[in-house]
Protein backbone atom coordinates (compact mmCIF):
# COMPACT_ATOMS: atom_id res chain seq x y z
CA UNK A 1 0.00 0.00 0.00
CA UNK A 2 2.54 2.46 0.89
CA UNK A 3 4.99 2.00 -2.78
CA UNK A 4 1.49 2.84 -4.32
CA UNK A 5 1.12 6.10 -2.53
CA UNK A 6 4.43 6.48 -2.94
CA UNK A 7 3.62 5.99 -6.73
CA UNK A 8 0.98 8.45 -6.63
CA UNK A 9 2.93 10.91 -5.45
CA UNK A 10 5.78 10.65 -7.88
CA UNK A 11 3.04 10.62 -11.00
CA UNK A 12 1.37 13.37 -9.50
CA UNK A 13 5.18 15.78 -9.20
CA UNK A 14 6.40 14.52 -12.43
CA UNK A 15 2.60 15.90 -13.54
CA UNK A 16 2.76 18.78 -12.00
CA UNK A 17 6.08 20.06 -12.73
CA UNK A 18 5.72 18.95 -16.55
CA UNK A 19 2.65 21.65 -16.22
CA UNK A 20 4.54 24.15 -14.28
CA UNK A 21 7.06 24.21 -16.92
CA UNK A 22 4.90 24.37 -19.86
CA UNK A 23 2.89 27.65 -17.75
CA UNK A 24 6.09 28.95 -16.76
CA UNK A 25 7.22 29.20 -20.35
CA UNK A 26 10.06 27.37 -20.18
CA UNK A 27 10.85 25.07 -23.29
CA UNK A 28 12.76 21.53 -23.36
CA UNK A 29 15.35 20.36 -25.81
CA UNK A 30 16.44 16.85 -25.92
CA UNK A 31 20.11 15.52 -27.41
CA UNK A 32 22.23 12.29 -26.84
CA UNK A 33 22.35 13.01 -22.84
CA UNK A 34 21.53 16.04 -22.58
CA UNK A 35 18.36 17.97 -21.66
CA UNK A 36 18.41 22.01 -22.19
CA UNK A 37 15.69 23.52 -20.59
CA UNK A 38 15.19 27.37 -22.03
CA UNK A 39 13.14 30.01 -21.68
CA UNK A 40 10.59 31.42 -23.98
CA UNK A 41 11.68 33.56 -26.66
CA UNK A 42 14.58 32.06 -26.49
CA UNK A 43 15.85 29.51 -29.30
CA UNK A 44 17.65 25.54 -29.67
CA UNK A 45 18.88 23.82 -32.42
CA UNK A 46 21.31 20.96 -32.97
CA UNK A 47 21.64 22.92 -37.15
CA UNK A 48 25.49 23.19 -37.54
CA UNK A 49 26.88 26.30 -37.37
CA UNK A 50 30.27 25.29 -39.45
CA UNK A 51 31.41 22.18 -41.09
CA UNK A 52 33.05 21.07 -38.19
CA UNK A 53 32.06 17.50 -37.46
CA UNK A 54 34.76 16.79 -34.57
CA UNK A 55 33.62 17.56 -32.01
CA UNK A 56 30.30 17.01 -32.31
CA UNK A 57 27.46 19.60 -32.25
CA UNK A 58 25.19 19.08 -29.48
CA UNK A 59 22.79 22.14 -29.12
CA UNK A 60 23.22 25.83 -29.81
CA UNK A 61 21.08 28.08 -27.53
CA UNK A 62 20.56 31.41 -28.59
CA UNK A 63 18.60 34.74 -27.61
CA UNK A 64 17.39 35.04 -31.04
CA UNK A 65 16.37 32.99 -34.15
CA UNK A 66 19.27 32.07 -35.99
CA UNK A 67 19.32 33.80 -39.27
CA UNK A 68 19.18 30.85 -42.56
CA UNK A 69 22.47 30.11 -43.62
CA UNK A 70 24.51 30.92 -40.31
CA UNK A 71 27.90 30.06 -40.67
CA UNK A 72 30.65 30.08 -38.52
CA UNK A 73 33.04 29.10 -41.16
CA UNK A 74 32.19 32.74 -42.78
CA UNK A 75 33.03 34.56 -39.64
CA UNK A 76 29.55 34.45 -37.85
CA UNK A 77 28.82 36.67 -34.97
CA UNK A 78 25.82 37.36 -33.18
CA UNK A 79 23.50 40.06 -33.56
CA UNK A 80 24.23 43.37 -31.29
CA UNK A 81 21.96 42.91 -28.84
CA UNK A 82 22.24 38.48 -29.02
CA UNK A 83 23.72 36.38 -26.91
CA UNK A 84 24.39 32.79 -28.17
CA UNK A 85 25.96 29.23 -27.06
CA UNK A 86 26.94 26.12 -29.08
CA UNK A 87 28.11 22.86 -26.87
CA UNK A 88 30.12 20.26 -28.80
CA UNK A 89 31.94 17.22 -27.67
CA UNK A 90 35.04 15.66 -28.16
CA UNK A 91 33.78 11.86 -29.28
CA UNK A 92 35.13 9.97 -27.87
CA UNK A 93 36.43 11.38 -25.02
CA UNK A 94 40.66 12.66 -25.60
CA UNK A 95 42.93 11.83 -23.12
CA UNK A 96 44.97 15.38 -22.86
CA UNK A 97 46.05 15.62 -19.55
CA UNK A 98 44.23 18.53 -17.16
CA UNK A 99 42.46 20.04 -20.15
CA UNK A 100 39.67 18.87 -18.95
CA UNK A 101 38.41 20.78 -15.58
CA UNK A 102 35.32 19.30 -13.78
CA UNK A 103 32.26 20.99 -15.08
CA UNK A 104 31.39 24.28 -13.04
CA UNK A 105 28.53 24.63 -10.45
CA UNK A 106 27.78 28.04 -12.14
CA UNK A 107 29.48 28.81 -15.50
CA UNK A 108 30.86 32.79 -15.42
CA UNK A 109 31.24 34.43 -19.41
CA UNK A 110 34.71 33.37 -20.29
CA UNK A 111 37.28 36.28 -21.45
CA UNK A 112 36.35 37.70 -24.35
CA UNK A 113 38.10 38.03 -27.78
CA UNK A 114 38.71 36.90 -31.33
CA UNK A 115 38.15 33.05 -31.91
CA UNK A 116 38.92 30.82 -34.52
CA UNK A 117 36.07 30.19 -36.80
CA UNK A 118 33.88 32.96 -35.32
CA UNK A 119 33.64 36.89 -36.09
CA UNK A 120 34.27 39.66 -34.41
CA UNK A 121 36.11 39.85 -30.96
CA UNK A 122 33.31 39.02 -28.60
CA UNK A 123 33.82 35.37 -28.29
CA UNK A 124 35.11 33.15 -25.44
CA UNK A 125 35.80 29.20 -24.36
CA UNK A 126 34.32 27.22 -21.73
CA UNK A 127 36.15 23.62 -21.51
CA UNK A 128 34.58 21.57 -18.83
CA UNK A 129 34.09 17.06 -18.24
CA UNK A 130 30.97 15.85 -16.73
CA UNK A 131 29.63 11.82 -16.70
CA UNK A 132 33.10 10.89 -18.68
CA UNK A 133 32.14 13.47 -21.21
CA UNK A 134 34.42 16.26 -22.93
CA UNK A 135 33.10 19.47 -23.91
CA UNK A 136 33.69 23.02 -25.30
CA UNK A 137 31.15 25.74 -24.96
CA UNK A 138 31.34 28.65 -27.07
CA UNK A 139 29.40 31.50 -25.89
CA UNK A 140 29.52 34.57 -28.36
CA UNK A 141 28.29 37.98 -26.93
CA UNK A 142 26.57 41.45 -29.05
CA UNK A 143 28.31 44.95 -28.31
CA UNK A 144 25.20 45.78 -26.42
CA UNK A 145 23.69 42.59 -24.70
CA UNK A 146 22.02 43.23 -21.69
CA UNK A 147 23.72 41.69 -18.80
CA UNK A 148 20.15 40.07 -18.16
CA UNK A 149 20.68 38.63 -21.29
CA UNK A 150 24.05 37.43 -20.15
CA UNK A 151 22.73 35.88 -16.85
CA UNK A 152 19.87 34.11 -18.86
CA UNK A 153 22.26 32.27 -20.54
CA UNK A 154 24.80 31.18 -18.01
CA UNK A 155 21.98 30.56 -15.77
CA UNK A 156 20.39 27.96 -18.85
CA UNK A 157 23.55 26.46 -18.96
CA UNK A 158 23.95 25.90 -15.04
CA UNK A 159 20.75 24.13 -15.20
CA UNK A 160 20.80 21.63 -18.34
CA UNK A 161 21.51 18.02 -17.53
CA UNK A 162 23.96 15.88 -19.28
CA UNK A 163 24.33 12.32 -18.45
CA UNK A 164 27.08 9.44 -19.08
CA UNK A 165 27.14 8.62 -22.66
CA UNK A 166 25.36 4.92 -23.28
Amino acid sequence: MRSRIVLGFTLLFAVAGSALAAADGTHVFRGPGIVVRYPNGWYVTNEPLNAITDPVLRFVLSSYRLPAGADADADYAPPTRGVIAELVEEVPPINNGGVWRPRPRRFRLPRLGRMEAFGGNRWGEVLFRDHGRHFYIFIGVGRRVSSAQVALMLRTLDVTAISARR
